[in-house]
């Protein structure tokens, strides 16, 4: 019993001893397999947590996710400090985030917000399912909080932004994921690249800017400056509208530009301007609205339009745009002002007003090639040059070709009307205005001195200055000259007369012209000179040509081509008639014909002089007119001496009375006397035939020298031999023959070396 004893507690031993070896291998082994023991925690620390996730839905979408490789919580605070930390704030499908990521960053659960010290790197909508696609935006800045309600982000520190065309750098942002806006709160600059290769970047500036992702938009407040090569342009809010990340709009309050190129520079401007872009942001097209200018200046002129709105057009040129059109709308000016170069003369200012004028320019986009209008224009044409004349044109439409220089080539118009105002000369009174209209017109110009050169109006053309006076179916004027041609139903006309004819040429300084085809023209009385048959003082001269000549201010008039000129009953006619009323003096030249009428008795006033009444009261009697009618080759009056010389076998005819010579010489009366005619002296190979009708016989007289006194009827020959044939009483021949033509009264007065020789016909 006792042995069994015994080895019972061998037994219990041995047991004990195994499962203590057993165990001590054991606890070993599993030391050896052991995690290492943690850190122990800071002094402030209550936990700490590796690779930590928060996550907040709104049902059963995301709404904000955040990682951080370590988390710490801070004793007796409920504030969490994370490290390698990932923010992820969802958009509110749930089917994009804004990833933030930064190094270190605090929580507080309570505040439910998120503060990043440190450097922060913010990508903005990333996809949940595939790559990030379209519109890449970062954003690096430091110092930032957020919501993690919301999603905001905030920071007043230095901010950098990437974007997928571009980049920029503010001081200050905030960011709402909600409505996709990234407000950069102070000193913005950004830099645009085209998407095309080697497009031409654009620089932005402003106080302070807003993007808005959704409406791919940057505002930019209170005052903006865009830059793009050498296109520059300021204003205060402008509006950017981006296309896929290019710049498409730009829409700027109060908008001013530049663009200056080697040769030109354009300016620009207009209380609200919009500027389009295509691609490589080269600008498309650039609108203003209200107070809308544009100045182009190159080193031949400077052109300025202005309009209430302004809508400039551009061509690409390579990587750049040139302006190719400009239509001004609204009470619209074009001014082009000529600048002076070395050698040459300075043109007249152009101003053009009207309600829209369209401006095309040459390839190149440097000079003007074209100017129109829609509606009605006015044109004012400025010397910047002494001496020459101010105009103004005014029409329903308005056409301009430009040359070089800007030079203009043209003018063109309809319903046009114009004014020129000629400077005065020193110590002489300013000339009156003239003024033109026509249905159209058509101005050309000096391609060196762009002063016009020529004038063409046609159709109902009118021409006023002063007390001349033009009108005609088609008009022209040459500058250089002052010449004006007037075509077809052609007139002109002043105080002392007019002229109508199938064309007119004249000279606008001096008033003389030129008439050719059916001249008709008048001739006021002159109350100057001695009044005659030949040249009365106190009636009309009318006269008819082919062609007329009128110089000296109408004082000089020479017309040919069965010329024609009278006063009532008094006429003179012939190949070609010249008058000279200073002088007094007419010529007639060629199959001349004068008639003379003699006044009849009944037509004295009371003094005894001559009415000038052109009607005369009706008479119980009618008495037949007595006419003075004389053909020559040439006649040449005297108005002094009332003289008219009739050369180269002349024929004289009164009532039965006929005279004949080489030569014949009327004495003409006061145009106050009875009869026209006062005396007519004719010589060489004269002949003077009589009638007496009563008595029925004739009577011829023929000498060298012979006088004619109208009012008895007196005839005096002498000279060679002076011979009379009486048809009844015979022939009488003697030195000198005096008879009368009104009774048969004879008188001879022989010599004793010549004496009377007379036959005398029986009964």
């Amino acid at each position: 019993m006792r042995r069994t004893r015994w080895l019972f507690l061998f037994a219990i031993i041995f047991i004990v001893v195994a499962v203590g070896a057993t165990y001590l291998k054991r606890k070993g082994k599993i030391e050896t397999d052991a995690p290492a023991r943690p850190k122990p925690l800071g002094k402030n620390f209550d936990g700490s947590f590796d690779r930590w996730t928060y996550s907040d839905q709104k049902g059963t979408t995301p709404h904000v996710t955040i990682r951080a490789d370590k988390m710490r919580e801070a004793a007796g605070s409920t504030a969490l400090d994370l490290e390698g930390v990932d923010l992820q704030l969802y958009n509110k499908e749930g089917t994009q985030y804004d990833l933030v990521k930064t190094a270190k960053a605090q929580v507080d659960p309570t505040a439910k917000t998120l503060y990043a010290d440190g450097e922060v790197d913010i990508t903005m909508s990333v996809p949940v399912d595939g790559p990030q696609h379209g519109r890449i935006v970062k954003i690096h800045t430091s110092g930032v909080k957020f919501e993690t309600q919301t999603g905001k982000a905030n920071t007043d520190r230095p901010v950098r932004f990437e974007f997928d065309q571009g980049g920029g750098t503010s001081v200050g942002a905030e960011y709402d994921p909600q409505t996709r806006e990234l407000h950069m709160k102070s000193q913005i600059s950004l830099d645009w690249r085209g998407k095309k290769e080697g497009s031409i970047p654009m620089h932005i500036e402003s106080g302070e800017a807003f993007y808005r992702e959704k409406e791919s938009k940057i505002i930019l407040i209170p005052w903006s400056k865009l830059t793009r090569d050498t296109l520059r342009l300021e204003g205060k809010m402008t509006v950017v509208t981006l296309d896929q990340g290019e710049v498409r709009l730009a829409e700027i309050e109060a908008g001013r530009g530049t663009k200056g190129d080697a040769d030109r520079k354009v300016e620009f401007g207009s209380d609200q301007m919009t500027m389009n872009f295509a691609d490589g942001m080269l600008v498309e097209k650039i609108s203003g609205d209200r107070n809308a200018h544009l100045i182009s200046t190159t080193a031949a002129a400077r052109t300025m339009v202005k309009g209430n709105r302004m809508d400039l057009g551009f061509e690409a040129t390579g990587k750049e745009s040139t302006l190719s059109t400009a239509v001004a709308t609204g009470k619209s000016v074009a001014e082009n002002v000529p600048l002076a170069k070395p050698g040459t003369q300075p043109g007249d200012t152009r101003i053009l007003h009207s309600e829209v004028i369209h401006l095309k320019m040459r390839g190149g986009g440097q000079e003007i090639e074209s100017v129109e209008t829609d509606g009605a224009a006015t044109m004012d044409f400025l010397p910047n040059r002494p001496g020459l004349p101010k105009r103004m044109m005014t029409g329903d439409k308005v056409w301009i070709k430009y040359g070089e220089d800007n030079r203009i080539e043209s003018f063109k118009s309809t319903n046009v009307t114009t004014r020129t105002d000629k400077p005065g000369e020193k110590g002489k009174p300013v000339p009156p205005p003239g003024f033109t209209s026509s249905k159209e017109m058509l101005a050309t110009f000096d391609p060196k001195t762009s002063d016009m050169s020529h004038l063409d109006q046609k159709s109902d053309f009118k021409y006023d200055e002063g007390d001349r006076h033009a009108r005609a179916d088609h008009a022209t004027l040459e500058q250089n000259t002052d010449m004006m041609t007037l075509d077809k139903a052609a007139r002109v006309w002043d105080s002392t007369g007019s002229a109508a004819a199938d064309r007119i040429v004249m000279n606008q300084k001096s008033g003389d012209f030129t008439a050719d085809g059916h001249v008709a023209s008048t001739r006021m009385p002159d109350p100057k000179g001695n009044s005659s048959a030949m040249l009365s003082t106190d009636e009309i001269m009318q006269a008819r040509a082919q062609r007329m000549v009128s110089t000296d201010e109408n004082s000089k008039i020479h017309y040919e081509g069965n010329a024609v000129a009278w006063q009532g009953s008094n006429r003179v006619e012939a190949d070609r008639l010249d008058i000279d009323r200073d002088a007094g003096i007419m010529e007639a030249h060629g199959h001349v014909v004068s008639q003379f009428v003699d006044k009849d008795k009944d037509d004295k006033k009371s003094d005894g002089k001559t009415t000038t009444k052109t009607k005369a009261k009706p008479k119980t009697s009618s008495a037949p007119p007595i006419f003075t009618v004389v053909h020559a080759p040439e006649l040449i009056y005297t108005e002094e001496t009332r003289v008219a010389v009739y050369k180269g076998g002349v024929l004289l005819q009164r009532p039965n009375l006929t005279v004949t010579g080489k030569e014949v010489k009327a004495f003409l009366n006061d145009a106050d006397a009875d009869s026209s005619l006062n005396k007519t002296v004719a010589d060489g190979t004269v002949k003077i035939f009589s009638e007496d009708k009563k008595r029925a016989k004739t009577k011829t007289g023929t000498s060298e020298h012979a006088e004619y006194f109208a009012n008895d009827g007196k005839v005096i020959l002498t000279g060679g031999r002076p011979l009379l044939i009486d048809s009844k009483e015979g022939r009488t021949e003697q030195d000198q023959l005096t008879w009368w033509t009104n009774d048969d009264r004879l008188l001879s007065n022989g010599t004793p070396i010549s004496p009377v020789k007379s036959i005398v016909r029986r009964k």
